[in-house]
């Protein structure tokens, strides 16, 4: 009788990515290339971007899905940023961008302006592994003239073509709804880029409003939307969107995102009214919350989507 050898050892349990936050965002080093989820004001990595400034991160590279808003315009304001590839951002029906405007009109910033096919473009290109991905939308507008991600190049010899080049952000942050310990992501709304930025990045980080047992996901495996191999952390976090709105969970808080516009009228303004009180003098997610109003004025946020 051939002899198989002793029986493999017990598989290692996988192990936990659910970290505090402040931990968690430590993997995001001063000098990152940093994907931004969410679209407008559902879904911002807003707690995650919070602690990034809290601990002096810098020096960023940004891009983020089209249509953006809070968390671009918050880490523009901050200084925290050094080159940024954008299509849009603005606050909606609430008015522009404060600190992005500013920073386009100075040049602060070093702005890419694309639209939302070039900046999709280039993060398919990573996905399809290939050097650049095709965009012929954008024929007959300024786009081809002035934006580096509209560079034309020869496709299989169909002769010039917008095609944006491959980007691979170092880090993903997003804001999701539920998650288990592993990294499992479900989403109560559409996940908008959220999927497309995480599987083009080398590293993901998700806030959740609520981190939910692994024989939950178990038993719904067609909810999650981005699989717990693409995480690298998951940290709970609720209300973790606020000012901005998580989809099914809580609505976007219009009374905090004015004022923060019209803080923004000044650059100094705009860091003695907002940046200072609602984001530095915090020192977690939970003071933040106390400083934007308490348990009672949150939670009617969600009682209006409940």
């Amino acid at each position: 009788m051939v002899s198989l050898g002793p029986p493999p050892a017990a598989s290692t349990a996988r192990a936990s990515k659910a970290l505090p936050l402040s931990e968690a965002m430590t993997l995001v080093p001063s000098g990152a290339f940093v994907a931004l989820g969410g679209l407008w004001f559902q879904n911002n990595p807003a707690a995650a971007v919070h602690e990034l400034i809290r601990q002096g991160t810098g020096e960023l590279t940004i891009v983020a899905a089209p249509p953006s808003s809070y968390a671009v315009d918050l880490l523009i304001g901050a200084g925290a940023v050094r080159t940024a590839y954008l299509a849009h951002v603005s606050f909606d029906h609430l008015g522009m961008a404060p600190n992005f405007r500013r920073a386009a009109e100075t040049g602060s910033v070093d702005i890419v302006d694309g639209d939302e096919a070039l900046i999709l473009g280039g993060l398919m290109a990573t996905l399809e592994a290939v050097a650049d991905h095709p965009v012929h939308s954008v024929k007959g507008t300024d786009l081809l003239r002035r934006s580096p991600l509209a560079a034309p190049r020869d496709v299989s010899g169909q002769g010039a073509v917008a095609a944006p080049v491959a980007m691979r952000p170092d880090v993903c942050l997003l804001h999701a709804q539920e998650a288990d310990i592993y990294g499992n992501v479900r989403y109560d709304g559409t996940p908008f880029c959220d999927p497309l930025l995480a599987k083009s990045s080398r590293k993901v980080i998700v806030c959740v409003d609520r981190i939910v047992g692994n024989d939950e996901i178990r038993r719904d495996p067609h909810r999650t939307v981005i699989p717990g191999y693409l995480v690298d952390a998951v940290v709970e976090t609720p209300y973790g969107a606020h000012p901005c709105a998580s989809q099914g969970r809580y609505a976007h808080d219009e009374k905090r995102l004015t004022a923060y516009i019209e803080a923004g009228r000044t650059a100094a303004r705009w860091r003695e009214e907002y940046l200072e009180p609602y984001v530095l003098a915090p020192r977690n997610p939970e003071e933040y919350l106390a400083a934007a109003g308490g348990a009672p004025h949150i939670e009617r946020l969600a009682s209006v989507v409940s």
